[in-house]
């Protein structure tokens, strides 16, 4: 018997009960009804016809016939009792039937009171039950007749009734079954079959024959069934013979990749989410020296692996980025770790987990230790003679110029055209020296960012400040060459974190490189924020670079154009270098160019939150602007001001011959001018100057964060009194003597003096602080620790050097002190 056929009779059974039996019970409840309405009615009639007959027999005086009248009644069926009561309710006459219980009630109730007839139900204490009717006698006789029939005849006929109904139901139901049977069985049968049809394709059994039906729904499905199992015996068959031989090349696939990774010189590592160990090489086992039997898989890599290797796992899941350390290997060796994230695929869904890649560079860093080493030697070894070269080739040519020259018999002969020669030929020979100096430096300097070793002096910056030292540096070349140099440098940038001296290297090589291969048009120095970074662009519109050398010329000795044919304009070293100080910063230097478009090198650099802005150079350029200043070639600036210009021209040939480099301004404005601009290392003031005078001008300098910190040495006829209210920082009184001033500038510059004078040092740090930083307190130096001590020592007769850290000179009155006489006040540094 099917699931289908069960169901379905177990169905038909409870609805064909349900239906039964409710039948059954509405019929019972309706016989019941009826045959209760039947008998009170033939109790009514009886007691009717008892109290007609009644009222006769009692008015004639015949209590015997009426006796016998009510036995006829008591012996009909149905009739359990028939009374008569009179008005007192006393009985008159009364007739039992044969089975009437000795309980009956023989006497009045209650409730036989009234006119009308009156009809209830007695129930008797030995189970009996009645239905009593009572029926007023006529007028002119009081009294009530009394008939109770018995329910026995309702229970009896209901029983019956009930009873034929129920085994008609059975005999009905049963037909029925026997009905739904044949049918079901008919239709369930070719069913159970495709059933079975069904689960032997669903097993890959497609030899199995469908069940034989007929034209009806079934023998649709049925053939439907046939052709979809014809199709899928194809589909199987293709897909079966596809995994055949995807199966096969995965695990070639497999095979060659787990004897790529077994024999990989690399140590491999792959770490899931939570830090354990999935996938690992024997070359990693032999790096970290763990034997090849070692299981390591589902251990976590910080109890296996050292802690720089560990660190790398939460590294590489925070971004896909590539991280980098270096590891310590067995045997002492050094290892490189590269670390980055991958999706693997897990159960329905993909997981982060972080790959790892282990090289054995012990060898590459003992020749790169060999390397720089071997380059730091010989730029050391080749510095010693190039100084000298260099040294003795100034002096050639300065004491050829003015000892020999002068006393040489004319220009326009022989001689004069020797000495034209041997001028050029010491301008060559310095050129080149310095060019030769400048590539042992370049060298040099990669050479120790390169191996870790250059030393970064990182401090809170403004990049405007930057590029305009920057800027003043390359002026000369820019107006030596006619070109138009723009700076388009916001003084309101953001604050950067960065080594000064090495971005101003930057700006200086991008710029350089721009004047070297312009020779018409103009420079662009461009800066802006680009949300959190600051993007820097040098434009020029000189001869461009090709597509394939823009990525070439930041490797190091490497330039654009053929050099074979064509003559280098560096080193090569310039850009190598600048992409080294730019990604030390955070940040990234590329080149935009086409050729004879002109080129474009960008350079970002991160910010730094929290700084503030700073002010850009006063004196933008174009240079044409601003009055020229001199190339410096790394010498220290001195701005002189003074009204007279024999005096400044005096001043600079003095400057310049101890190998400053000396710029001059005829008024106190234009000192403010220049001084913002060209931020000189030292200013000598000339104190009796028209419009505003040096007072003035060193209060206004003092005023401005850019030229607050520049020291100021006064150089004028001046009094007491003059001296005491300057502000400077050291004075010279005129007339000038040269070694005064030289040792004057020097002290205030360098902290040499080189004459022997002695020193008080006011400091709680003592002497001994700094004189092992400066050299011009020769012997030993007097002490001061407060102010009060330090006024009694020069008002008691000190003459000499005082020497005064910057940070307690704001506190102190430096022209009070400045304008004692003999005493000469150099502000050092913290």
């Amino acid at each position: 018997m099917s699931k289908i056929f069960r169901k379905t009779l177990l169905a038909v059974i409870l609805v064909f009960g349900v239906t039964a039996n409710g039948s059954a019970l509405l019929s019972a409840w309706l016989l019941n009804r009826h045959l209760t309405e039947a008998v009170e009615s033939r109790g009514r009639g009886i007691a009717t016809v008892v109290a007609a007959a009644e009222s006769g027999a009692l008015a004639e005086g015949k209590p015997v016939s009426l006796q016998i009248f009510l036995e006829a009644f008591a012996r009909l069926d149905g009739v359990g009792y028939v009374a008569v009561f009179d008005r007192q309710g006393h009985v008159l006459a009364h007739a039992l039937s044969e089975g009437a219980s000795a309980s009956v009630p023989l006497t009045a109730t209650d409730d036989l009171a009234g006119a009308a007839t009156a009809v209830r139900e007695v129930r008797l204490a030995d189970g009996t039950h009645y239905i009593q009717v009572a029926e007023p006698l006529p007028a002119g006789q009081d009294g009530w007749v009394v008939v109770g029939m018995e329910t026995a005849v309702i229970a009896a006929s209901m029983r019956g009734a009930v009873l034929g109904q129920e085994g008609l139901m059975l005999c009905m139901l049963l037909v029925a079954v026997a009905v739904f049977y044949v049918l079901a069985k008919t239709v369930t049968r070719p069913l159970v079959e495709l059933a079975h049809y069904a689960v032997k394709i669903r097993d890959h059994d497609f030899s199995a024959v469908p069940p034989a039906t007929g034209n009806d729904e079934v023998g649709v499905l049925a053939r439907a069934m046939r052709s979809m199992a014809g199709e899928l015996s194809l589909l199987v068959s293709d897909l079966t013979r596809a995994v055949a031989d995807t199966t096969r090349e995965l695990k070639d696939t497999l095979a060659h990749t787990r004897a790529i990774i077994d024999n990989l010189a690399d140590g491999l590592l792959v770490v899931d989410p939570a830090g354990r160990v999935a996938l690992y090489n024997p070359a990693l086992l032999a790096m970290f020296g763990l034997k090849d039997d070692t299981v390591l898989t589902g251990r976590a890599a910080s109890e296996v692996f050292p802690e720089e290797l560990a660190g790398l796992t939460a590294c590489g899941r925070e971004d896909k980025a590539l991280s980098a350390a270096e590891v310590r290997l067995q045997n002492g060796g050094t290892g490189k770790a590269l670390a980055t994230t991958v999706l693997l695929a897990e159960g329905a869904g993909l997981r982060a987990s972080t790959v790892i890649l282990v090289r054995d560079i012990t060898r590459e860093k003992e020749v790169d230790r060999m390397k720089t080493e071997f380059i730091s030697t010989v730029s050391h070894e080749l510095r010693t003679p190039l100084t000298s070269v260099l040294g003795f080739a100034k002096i050639i040519r300065r004491k050829f110029q003015d000892d020999i020259v002068p006393v040489l018999p004319g220009s326009d002969g022989r001689i004069g055209r020797c000495a034209g020669q041997i001028r050029d030929n010491l301008d060559i020979i310095l050129a080149e020296g310095q060019r030769l100096t400048e590539l042992v430096d370049d060298v040099l300097d990669i050479a120790k960012m390169e191996s870790g070793r250059y030393e970064w002096d990182m401090a809170p910056l403004s990049l405007a400040e930057v590029a305009g030292h920057a800027v003043r540096a390359v002026s000369g070349l820019v107006a030596r060459k006619g070109l138009a140099l723009e700076v388009r440098v916001p003084p309101d940038l953001p604050g950067l974190l960065g080594d000064r001296d090495r971005l101003v290297q930057v700006f200086v090589n991008l710029l350089g490189n721009a004047v070297k291969f312009t020779d018409a048009g103009g420079i662009v120095l461009e800066a802006r924020q680009a949300e959190d970074q600051i993007r820097v662009t040098v434009r020029d519109t000189g001869t461009g670079i090709a597509e394939a050398d823009l990525e070439r010329i930041f490797e190091k000795f490497k330039q654009a154009g053929n050099t074979l044919t064509e003559k280098p304009k560096g080193t090569g070293l310039g850009l190598p270098i600048c992409r080294q100080i730019v990604e030390h910063h955070g940040g990234r230097i590329w080149a935009e160019s086409r050729p004879g478009e002109g080129s474009a090198f960008i350079f970002t650099l991160p910010l730094c939150p929290g700084q503030g802005v700073t002010v850009a150079p006063s004196c933008p350029l174009p240079v044409d602007a601003c009055q020229e200043p001199v190339e410096d070639l790394g010498r220290r600036r001195i701005l002189v001001v003074d009204d007279d210009a024999s005096v400044r021209r005096f001043l600079e040939m003095v400057l310049t011959d101890a190998g400053y480099a000396v710029l001059q301004a005829g008024n106190g404005v234009e000192a403010l001018r220049l001084a913002a601009a060209w931020r000189p290392d030292c200013i000598t003031m000339d104190l009796r100057m028209p419009g505003m005078d040096g007072v003035s001008t060193i209060r206004a300098l003092r005023a401005e964060a850019e030229t607050r910190h520049i020291p100021v040495i006064v150089v004028s006829v001046l009094s007491a009194r003059e001296r005491r209210e300057t502000g400077a920082d050291a004075a010279v009184v005129k007339p000038v003597d040269q070694e005064a001033l030289l040792a004057t500038v020097r002290g205030v510059l360098e902290g040499h003096d080189t004459q022997v004078r002695p020193c008080l040092v006011y400091s709680p740090e003592g002497s001994r602080a700094l004189g092992s930083r400066f050299v011009m307190c020769p012997g030993a130096a007097m002490e001061c620790s407060d102010e009060a001590e330090l006024w009694r020592a020069v008002e008691g007769g000190f003459s000499g050097t005082v020497l005064v850290p910057a940070s307690r000179g704001h506190d102190l009155d430096l022209a009070r002190l400045a304008g004692m006489p003999d005493i000469h006040v150099i502000i050092v540094p913290d």
